[in-house]
Parts: C-alpha cells; sequence; structure tokens
C-alpha cells in the first residue's frame, strides 16, 4: 500500500473487485493464469486508482443529466484502462486516460452552465477546449482557495499536457510504430509507466470532484470515501477536509 493510504483503513470491497476483475480477464486470456508479482502488483495498483473514479458515477444521485453524463463518461474510460495497458496498447490507453482529465473538466464546468450544455448539443461548431475548461476552473470560487493549499488544477493540467503529447507524437520518441499485430505485446516497463500515469489523473481528479462535491462526498458511505481519499496526498485530504 502506498504511504499516501495509510491511515484509511482497509478497503475489502475494492480488493474483492479486484480479485473478480483478475479472475474475468485471466478468463479472457488478457491476464495470464500465472502472472508475474509484479505484473499483479502494478495491476492492482492501476485497479485502485480507476475503481476509485468509477465510484463517483454510483455515489453521487440526483444529478442533471449535464452532470452526471460526464461521471458516466468518466467511468467508462476508466473500466477500460486496466484491460487495455495490460494488452500492450499503449496508444489507446493514453488517450483513455486524457479523456477522464476531460471529462472532470466537462462535468465540472457543465454542471454550472445549462445553457451552454443545451448549445453544446444543439450547435455542431460550437466546442469549448480543454484550455477554456482549465482557464474556467482556475477563477471557480470552489478552487481558487482550494488551489492556492494543493495544486489540483496545475497537476491535472500539467499531465493533461503530458498525455497529449503523447497522442500526437511531438516528438519522435512519442511515437510508436508498430509493423504487425504481434508487435503490440505487453511490456512490464510500459505497463508501470502508465500506471504512474492513471494514478496522477486519480488524485487530480479526485481532488477536484471532492472540492466541487465536498458536500455530497460527506454523504457517502465510509468505505467510498476512503476508497477516493486513499489516491489523493495526506495534504490534499486536509484541504478537503477544512472545507467540509
Amino acid at each position: 500500500m502506498s504511504s499516501r493510504a495509510r491511515g484509511l483503513g482497509p478497503a475489502p470491497r475494492s480488493e474483492k473487485d479486484f480479485k473478480e476483475v483478475v479472475a474475468f480477464l485471466r478468463s479472457k486470456g488478457i491476464m495470464p493464469q500465472a502472472g508475474s508479482r509484479d505484473r499483479l502488483a502494478s495491476a492492482r495498483k492501476m485497479h485502485a486508482a480507476t475503481y476509485s473514479l468509477i465510484l463517483w458515477r454510483f455515489r453521487i444521485m440526483g444529478l442533471p443529466e449535464r452532470a452526471r453524463v460526464f461521471l458516466h463518461e468518466i467511468a467508462s474510460d476508466a473500466l477500460q484502462v486496466l484491460p487495455q495497458a495490460l494488452m500492450g496498447y499503449r496508444k489507446t490507453t493514453t488517450l483513455l486516460i486524457r479523456s477522464i482529465a476531460e471529462n472532470v473538466l466537462r462535468h465540472i464546468y457543465f454542471a454550472d452552465h445549462p445553457v451552454e450544455f443545451e448549445r453544446a448539443n444543439r450547435e455542431k461548431r460550437w466546442y469549448l477546449g480543454a484550455l477554456g475548461l482549465f482557464e474556467y476552473l482556475r477563477h471557480h470560487p470552489k478552487f481558487v482557495e482550494a488551489e492556492r493549499n494543493f495544486d489540483g488544477i496545475s497537476r491535472l493540467k500539467t499531465l493533461y499536457d503530458e498525455l497529449s503529447a503523447g497522442v500526437h507524437g511531438r516528438k519522435v520518441t512519442h511515437l510508436e510504430m508498430r509493423r504487425s499485430l504481434r508487435g503490440i505485446v505487453f511490456e512490464q516497463e510500459q505497463f508501470d509507466g502508465q500506471v504512474k500515469l492513471i494514478w496522477r489523473c486519480a488524485e487530480a481528479s479526485n481532488f477536484l470532484l471532492l472540492v466541487f462535491h465536498n458536500h455530497r462526498v460527506t454523504r457517502f458511505p465510509k468505505q467510498s470515501q476512503q476508497i477516493i481519499l486513499r489516491t489523493i496526498p495526506p495534504k490534499a485530504r486536509r484541504v478537503w477536509r477544512g472545507l467540509t
């Protein structure tokens, strides 16, 4: 367990889900029946991050469609990260993680903007890019003080830029040119790198969602709170608790 999760208690529901996921992935041939300890340990950490992001869809009730739809999309993307990473699809995994970050931004923005949500669904050419979404959060009254104490927005922006560079291949080192399907294989070093990316995404995304929904989160089951809080550093937990 990461040091940042110490003191939060066990999360048996998350561990139970992980075992069920591993059994399913093994039945599909995505994960070997006798995988290495390193692969299993990394998969467990990736699952902890994605499971925490999926939880939001099932714990926040009563939201209007303009906010709810993006929580569903976050859950959908997070669900696909682990199997895609285990199959060796680096670029697909990168796209999914970047999409999670984007949908966190959209969730917060459109929760506050019913007219713009209708416009986005009505007008094909109307689109608010990531830069505008980040700028909105920086000036949002719920985040101005929180960001001074824990830079969740800046962390997500840095990660988003890194993921975008990887997706668009801005450097030769970002390119991934497979010459055949046989070239798409699992590589532990690559997998560990993707674990770090999804963990950084969960850390920043969960913090922003905690701040935005601070009063709703206090009504979550204790175990669900713990699963989400264990993905963020102690400093971020103190900031959030200062808001509730």
